[in-house]
């Protein structure tokens, strides 16, 4: 089922990262959190076991974010959907990067909206 609403898209993507932060595989999805910026592996881990099927949707979420043309606009979801997965606090990482966070937090709406059209 492809998500229709941008809170169809967080959803997704938040589910997405939970679900590779969880996975065991040293070359597999948990891989790409690792290359995210200032990733520390602080992903709540609410659940041990995904089926494949799981682990399939979450790399095609992971995958959405290529859609995202603009690099800080993609960087800044990523850092919203990390911190909702359990990665951290967002008010934190803006005020590490000097954002203002209503700014970001709206902005990445627009990205949410435009990635739901899309998809």
């Amino acid at each position: 089922m492809k998500p229709e609403t941008p809170e169809d898209v967080m959803a997704r993507l938040t589910e997405a990262v939970e679900v590779v932060a969880v996975t065991r595989k040293a070359d597999g999805p948990r891989a790409i959190l690792a290359a995210w910026p200032d990733y520390k592996g602080k992903i709540a881990r609410r659940r041990r076991h995904f089926s494949p099927a799981q682990i399939s949707r979450a790399e095609e979420a992971l995958g959405w974010f290529f859609l995202i043309g603009d690099a800080d606009a993609r960087r800044a979801l990523q850092f919203e959907v990390m911190c909702k997965a359990g990665g951290g606090k967002f008010s934190a990482v803006c005020r590490k990067y000097g954002w203002k966070r209503s700014t970001v937090t709206s902005r990445n709406r627009v990205v949410l909206k435009k990635l739901a059209e899309r998809l």
